[in-house]
């Protein structure tokens, strides 16, 4: 954009421009120095999100007199100015913090200050791997002053016997994230959510949620008949019968996230017509019994439904052999063809005759990332002519012999101009196509669809991480 011509555009055109950079903070850095009106404008994407996460080396340093003051100088400084500030919408706490008390940890003083200087923060996670007891105890109640507050994440550090009556007295929330609920907030919680029920619509227990048990369960039932969504991480304490009865009771559950076991008794099948996006948290599985029991699960919570959306998660390592998750696909090709728009499930292996028939029942499928072999990776071109929809493709090769090379000829036999699918990765190895300006003089004004190897991986600047001198 001609520098001299920006101040000439409406701020309400060059926001929807910029919008388009949102996630390009070099270049919108860069337009930001360029002349005030673009400094005013992207001021609104740069400063939206202030994250603090030091690594854990941070820690080592935590006497090295050389080191500066994260909250002094760089971006936290900057976003504290008061033509800034009232961009702040997403404040992030997590990494590794002090766990030095104060006033020896300058920390816990610096976030009082700054969230006092963002009054239209809409989103606070506060989830540190590691921290004082008394970090968050002087910013806890600024928050109950965050009229535009709605979506809080926690966890210990904010859930102790101390902070926990602090943290109930919020309002307004429509989204809550508890990680590795304990008693102190467990106690309290079904009357905190009782208070919430008018505007609540999220509530995600995730981590070890061990002190959830059968009754605590129960006594959520009554304040979550809105609940749109749920997550429940691992509890031994629940059988499958205790939370199959727990959401059937919730007529407007739309999305589950749910962290498995394997467990031998049998279970009622529930009733979740609302039911549309699932995502499956579970341990690596290295036999066809372990396999059956998982999709059984699946297919058992899913029967009555009409999902959009399966996410199977493998949180372990996975290693050798695979066992084939065929009945899986057969189950989605019979209850949700119509319906289903996305399955990722790249630690499961599928077979080349399930996954042809999948492709050729669910053809609304938008997305798709599975395990499967060498062979059926390179017949796959052929099962992708019926997925009209189909628009990002990724897999993991399993059950081989030898590495497999993707080159960029398949790469072009999936991604080319009359196709939807414009993204591919193969093991990690990432493709993209697009349409490209041609740089010839001769073809000039001219475009191209090109393919090409990419790095996926987001480059991250340390003041994003609000680590200042990396």
């Amino acid at each position: 954009m001609d520098v001299s011509a920006a101040g000439r555009i409406s701020y309400d055109v060059i926001i929807h421009i910029l919008d388009w950079l949102r996630d390009d903070y070099r270049t919108l850095y860069h337009c930001s120095v360029a002349s005030r009106t673009l400094r005013d404008v992207t001021a609104t994407f740069l400063y939206r999100n202030v994250t603090y996460s030091p690594s854990y080396i941070t820690v080592v340093r935590v006497l090295d007199l050389r080191h500066r003051d994260d909250f002094v100088t760089g971006f936290f400084a900057s976003a504290r100015l008061p033509h800034n500030a009232p961009f702040v919408r997403r404040l992030q706490i997590s990494g590794y913090l002090s766990a030095r008390p104060p006033p020896l940890n300058k920390f816990p003083a610096h976030l009082k200050a700054a969230v006092e200087c963002w009054p239209n923060l809409q989103t606070v996670v506060f989830s540190p791997a590691q921290y004082h007891e008394t970090t968050f105890t002087d910013t806890l109640p600024l928050l109950l002053r965050l009229s535009a507050l709605r979506d809080l994440a926690v966890n210990g550090a904010c859930a102790s016997d101390t902070l926990a009556p602090v943290l109930v007295q919020l309002r307004g929330l429509e989204s809550l994230t508890i990680q590795s609920p304990g008693r102190a907030i467990l106690q309290l919680l079904p009357g905190w959510l009782a208070e919430l029920r008018p505007t609540l619509r999220k509530l995600h227990l995730t981590g070890s949620c061990g002190s959830v048990t059968p009754g605590v369960l129960r006594s959520f039932v009554p304040h979550l008949q809105e609940m749109m969504s749920f997550a429940l991480g691992l509890s031994y304490s629940l059988t499958d019968n205790d939370v199959f009865t727990f959401m059937a009771e919730l007529p407007c559950l739309e999305s589950l996230e749910f962290r498995y076991y394997l467990q031998l008794r049998p279970s009622i099948t529930p009733r979740l017509p609302s039911l549309r996006n699932v995502t499956v948290y579970y341990t690596h599985v290295t036999t066809r019994t372990d396999a059956a029991h998982l999709y059984k699960w699946i297919r058992r919570v899913s029967t009555h439904s009409s999902l959009t959306s399966l996410r199977l998660v493998c949180e372990s390592e996975v290693y050798g052999s695979a066992p084939a998750f065929d009945p899986l696909l057969e189950h989605l090709s019979a209850r949700h063809a119509a319906t289903l728009r996305k399955l990722d499930a790249k630690d499961c292996f599928f077979g080349r005759a399930a996954l042809r028939e999948f492709c050729r029942h669910c053809t609304a499928l938008e997305e798709l990332s599975v395990g499967v072999s060498g062979d059926t990776l390179q017949e796959f071109p052929q099962y992708a002519s019926d997925l009209r929809q189909l628009h990002s493709v990724a897999f993991r090769v399993r059950n081989r012999k030898r590495p497999v090379t993707t080159s960029l000829d398949f790469a072009k036999s999936l991604i080319y101009p009359e196709s939807r699918i414009r993204r591919l990765t193969v093991d990690g190895k990432h493709f993209e196509g697009r349409w490209a300006s041609t740089v010839t003089p001769m073809e000039a004004g001219s475009v191209r669809f090109v393919v090409e190897e990419v790095d996926s991986q987001p480059h991250l600047f340390p003041w994003e991480l609000g680590v200042m001198d990396q």
